[in-house]
């Protein structure tokens, strides 16, 4: 349910007193500051910019809802946990080893490139989104309508013009309709018109008579003062709607142009859990203990423990991602006769850039801009001249999806090998409070207790608490290899 609406300067208050929120609960606790620093700082390191405000808030609230469960669940004592914090590279202790791969994890799963992330400070919380919506009855749209990723702005695209579609209020053999709006442009009108399976578009030849198309009209009227139409038909069609201009007089101090107020609203998610079980080898310590000296990402993300649980939670999110889109933007991969296989590949960027503006015509805010891709895509797209691909360097490629590159100059492209092989998605991210989807954080990555086995082997859920909505219909697509 989407709350009350807000301005933008009451949406920034309210997510700053969310973050204040998160740093009271965290403190002036210095072996926490000094674990989110240096998370900070290799990330701005791998990543060449700095990790989102948003994203350091969910690390510090999942650092200290961490340390809360170890201490009520586990019984363990704060100076325990506060020394196993402040010596993290001493990963022979599985409390060390779960403050060091949430400090390296959480601001690297690859759901973070796609979708806007908020932290939430309860398990059910609003999160924020924008919305353009009218502020006055106007062309058929009335107050209130939001005016992004809505059929109305998309399909008519008429609030903010003195241009207005609609259906004729009586429809037979004597068609019959008065404008809403009082008058017509002369040589504005157009009749759309379904006639059984056919479709005709009848224009007025703006003297008060329409251009009649033979077969179909045979009389036809326009008052361009009063917006009375009268069209007579060989036989009586299915429907009939007309699409016209109207003078808009800004002299006349009762007339208003249009208002269309940006507004920023709430809406609430729940954090589910999502967990995998992990077991660890006593070598894998040693493994661990390695790759995490110095938060070497690529390393992290290419181990067995770190990279399958990127693989896990940020696999949910881009499965709800496909089963959510809104159209198909199919690309035919089979070499058309007497043209060259280096030329037709190049033709797989029509389709994404197509996909990008179909966003950016549907939302009327942002084209798309990151795609996941499954295998075969990322087949075609990885053998790419360098003049459109600039793939992303890793010292270990990472086991589970990852960003590979951006495309084009244009397009982050993420790779998933658990799409099916000829499926991509596509979707807008702009910042994380503006986005196709937006998720709401509450534990971004969390331990259950280890269990020590006589084999020498330890057993350890690892999971997280989040949930993701949809904000805008019409901003995410698919992307179909044929």
């Amino acid at each position: 349910m989407i709350g009350k609406p807000m301005s933008e300067q009451e949406m920034r208050n309210d997510l700053a007193n969310r973050f204040q929120g998160v740093k009271s609960s965290v403190g002036n606790n210095s072996a926490f500051a000094d674990l989110i620093a240096a998370s900070a700082s290799s990330y701005e390191k791998r990543w060449k910019k700095k990790m989102p405000e948003s994203t350091k808030m969910v690390l510090a609230q999942s650092l200290d809802k961490m340390t809360n469960t170890f201490q009520n669940r586990d019984r363990l004592s704060k100076e325990s946990i506060m020394s196993a914090v402040a010596d993290i590279n001493n990963v022979d202790n599985p409390i060390s080893l779960a403050y060091n791969l949430m400090s390296i994890l959480i601001p690297n799963f690859a759901y973070t490139e796609v979708i806007g992330i908020q932290p939430i400070p309860t398990k059910e919380s609003p999160v924020f989104y924008p919305r353009i919506a009218a502020n006055d009855d106007r062309n058929n749209v009335p107050k209130g309508t939001a005016l992004l990723g809505s059929t109305n702005w998309a399909e008519t695209n008429n609030y903010t013009t003195n241009q207005v579609a609609e259906p004729f209020t009586t429809v037979g053999a004597t068609s019959t309709h008065t404008v809403t709006e009082g008058n017509i442009i002369p040589q504005s009108l157009s009749l759309q018109i379904t006639a059984g399976s056919s479709s005709y578009v009848l224009h007025e030849d703006g003297k008060g008579g329409f251009v009649h198309i033979d077969g179909l009209t045979t009389a036809g009227t326009v008052n361009y003062t009063t917006g009375a139409i009268s069209v007579t038909f060989t036989a009586a069609p299915t429907a009939v709607t007309a699409r016209y201009r109207y003078e808009l007089d800004l002299s006349n101090p009762d007339v208003k142009p249009a208002q269309a107020v940006l507004q920023w609203v709430t809406e609430r998610v729940r954090a589910e859990p999502y967990r995998i079980r992990t077991i660890y080898e006593l070598d894998d310590f040693f493994q661990v203990k390695q790759v995490l000296n110095g938060y070497d990402i690529d390393s992290v993300l290419s181990s067995s423990v770190a990279g399958y649980i990127n693989k896990e939670i940020s696999g949910n999110v881009f499965d709800d991602i496909l089963l959510k889109t809104d159209g198909d933007y199919p690309w035919d991969s089979s070499n058309p006769t007497g043209v060259a296989w280096a030329l037709h590949r190049l033709s797989l960027m029509q389709t994404f850039v197509r996909a990008g503006n179909g966003i950016r015509q549907n939302v009327a805010r942002s084209g798309g801009n990151i795609a996941v891709c499954g295998n075969e895509w990322m087949n075609f797209i990885e053998t790419l001249g360098d003049d459109l691909w600039k793939p992303q360097s890793y010292g270990a490629e990472p086991i589970g999806p990852y960003v590979a590159g951006e495309l084009a100059g244009k397009f982050k492209i993420l790779k998933n090998q658990d799409y099916p092989d000829e499926k991509a998605t596509m979707v807008y991210k702009r910042d994380d409070v503006d986005a196709s989807f937006i998720g709401g954080v509450y534990i971004g990555l969390y331990a259950t207790n280890p269990i020590a086995m006589d084999d020498l082997r330890v057993i350890q859920g690892m999971g997280t608490q989040f949930g993701w909505l949809k904000t805008f219909e019409n901003s995410v697509v698919s992307l179909t290899l044929t």
